[in-house]
């Protein structure tokens, strides 16, 4: 056994220290009886400042317990809780009656150059994990139940399912719980930090870093602005703890700006094919029952209808668009005659053409950004530096769910799963080599058919009870997919899996959603947007009222990325020089170019989302 300290993520404030050898805080034993409330009172402060200081005590203290008090003996011109605007100016029991001078929200705060941070630390009683030991056991062993093995152990979130690995260090028991301080500066270098800049809204930050506006709060007690959405130019907010840091954290959000006064001339170059359905009825036109026609004229018309939406919030902005708008024609047999007739020669970017074959030449014919708008199989093969592909290629997908998987690895074993297929076995061959990489990552196995089919056996031969596995289809084939899944809904006892993809295709969409959720199912996506978000609603009333439906996901991508397009251009710099200065988040799409040495521009814009057991889905990445 042994003992590991352990820095909670908790923290009480952040403080002035006095240029006196006095300290701002002491400890304070709880005599029998005592509230809160009673302290706060003896004491003459705020109950709700006191329980700020003391935030895993709750309001009925133990007995006998240690809590944080303020010193009496300190300066006592310096507030316990600094004030949000708001609060300035109230009087309470304990307030003076002074007025206070009012702050800019646009202000930069100066922290005090010495600070100090009350910090509450636990040490730890811990148990590696031998072979054949179980939840149940530990908790016999140790006298704890298994909902306290669960919170004293948040980074094994598989104690829930009762599931161990061999090896794991886990805590369980407190052994001590003891007040110490630590100077704010020391205390931010424990941490991934973000400097607010103008126009970053609590909103964008949440969203940027994956964390909860609760979670930003909690972990910065000395901004109690931010509960009511305000933060300030300048501040230094704690993101996350350093051991928990990915990779994505050293990416720069990319702030909006606007600088142009001439109008941003665009051109769409869409296949809208209006000569071939002049004589045919609308419904027949989008019906999908017509096959791949009518799948592309929704495409196409979505796209469209949401860019529309991203013109009219940009001119909203005071922006100046000038737009064209040119009907490539079935499978872009008019890009060639708009290209002769030079009708593209005075615009600034293009958004198109539709189809892959046709992205090159268009490229190679006028000297501004080409944005090829959605994914295709054949993206890679681009050449012009000038074509910017805003979806992720299949091995950008594979590549971050590797990074992810590198990340949160603790000893599970890997199955990667191809149907045979050309594109499938590269997928596992890609994966594989990747997860190689990782010296950490041991036990690796591929499995492929065998007489079209992949037997149930061939998994669970290879696992082992309380070791995770980990799933990875590289599949999009409905056969194997589901074979595959409906291998993992029932397993042996202590046997657990999470199935991963580098894709959710159509072919998922005939596997129900109550399985997925059974299975973990985890996967690569370039569009997700939270249940509540605010902004996506709006979106949503706006389109339904002007277009009397409700927007598709080509919808959303044609206006996610119009407004990218569009804004990006308004900061006066030239288009690709934008992607240099950070990544955006628009509804739903993430936009996060690099270029190749020799070729065109890439997005390395995706997310890591997991089905939940309730059916919705949660962010991982």
């Amino acid at each position: 056994m042994s003992k590991i300290k352990f820095w909670a993520i908790t923290f009480v404030l952040a403080i002035l220290v006095s240029c006196s050898q006095q300290k701002r805080y002491i400890s304070y034993q709880v005599k029998e009886g005592e509230t809160m409330r009673d302290i706060a009172e003896r004491i003459n402060v705020k109950t709700e400042d006191l329980e700020r200081l003391n935030p895993d005590v709750g309001t009925n203290p133990a007995s006998n317990s240690t809590i944080v008090i303020p010193n009496p003996e300190f300066k006592k011109t310096i507030p316990l809780i600094q004030e949000t605007d708001e609060d300035k100016g109230k009087v309470t029991e304990t307030d003076n009656t002074q007025d206070e001078p009012t702050t800019d929200v646009d202000e930069v705060k100066t922290a005090p150059d010495s600070t100090q941070i009350v910090r509450t630390v636990y040490e730890y009683k811990t148990h590696i994990v031998k072979p054949g030991e179980t939840v149940y056991r530990l908790t016999k062993t140790y006298n704890i139940s298994k909902d306290e093995l669960i919170e004293l152990n948040p980074e094994f979130p598989k104690i829930k399912d009762n599931l161990l690995s061999v090896g794991q260090e886990v805590k369980v028991k407190v052994t001590e719980k003891k007040i110490v301080y630590i100077s704010r500066e020391e205390d931010l270098k424990n941490h991934v930090t973000h400097i607010v800049k103008p126009k970053e809204t609590v909103y964008s930050l949440t969203r940027f870093y994956n964390i909860t506006k609760q979670e930003m709060m909690d972990l910065n007690p000395e901004f109690p602005e931010i509960a009511d959405n305000n933060l300030s130019i300048g501040q230094i907010l704690r993101i996350r703890p350093i051991e928990e840091k990915m990779t994505s954290d050293n990416s720069t959000m990319y702030i909006d700006t606007i600088a142009v006064t001439e109008p941003i001339k665009l051109a769409f170059l869409l296949p809208f094919k209006a000569q071939e359905y002049d004589s045919i009825a609308s419904e027949d036109i989008f019906d999908t029952k017509n096959g791949g026609s009518a799948r592309v004229a929704n495409m196409v018309t979505d796209f469209y209808l949401g860019a529309e939406m991203a013109l009219d919030s940009i001119k909203k902005s005071g922006i100046q668009i000038d737009v064209s708008v040119f009907d490539t024609g079935n499978r872009g047999k008019e890009v060639q005659k708009i290209l002769a007739e030079d009708k593209l020669a005075n615009v600034d970017v293009v958004i198109g053409p539709f189809y892959s074959g046709q992205a090159d030449k268009v490229a190679n014919d006028v000297n501004v950004p080409v944005i090829f708008p959605h994914f295709s199989n054949n993206q890679d093969e681009f050449s012009s530096p000038r074509i910017i592909k805003s979806a992720p290629d299949k091995d950008t997908h594979s590549a971050f769910l590797v990074e992810y998987l590198n990340e949160i690895y603790s000893g599970e074993t890997i199955f990667i799963v191809s149907d045979g297929s050309k594109q499938s076995d590269e997928q596992l061959a890609f994966l594989e080599k990747q997860l190689k990489k990782n010296d950490s990552i041991k036990n690796i196995i591929t499995l492929k058919p065998e007489k079209d089919y992949i037997k149930k056996k061939r998994f669970t031969d290879k696992m082992k009870p309380n070791v995770h596995n980990w799933i990875i289809l590289t599949s999009d084939e409905k056969s194997y997919i589901a074979d595959a899944i409906n291998s993992m809904v029932v397993l042996p006892e202590d046997v657990t899996a999470q199935v991963f993809t580098i894709d959710k295709t159509p072919a998922y969409d005939y596997i129900n959603n109550n399985t997925l959720a059974r299975i973990d199912f985890t996967y690569v996506t370039d569009n997700y947007s939270e249940e509540n978000d605010q902004n996506l609603k709006k979106f949503f009333k706006h389109y339904k009222k002007r277009n009397k439906d409700i927007p598709s996901e080509y919808a959303i991508r044609g206006f996610d990325l119009t407004y990218d397009v569009l804004i990006r251009m308004a900061s006066g710099e030239n288009l690709t020089d934008t992607y240099r200065e950070g990544v955006s988040m628009r509804l739903e799409n993430k936009f996060d170019f690099n270029k190749k040495l020799f070729g065109s521009y890439g997005n390395r814009g995706l997310f890591i989302v997991r089905y939940k057991d309730d059916l919705t889905l949660e962010r991982l990445k």
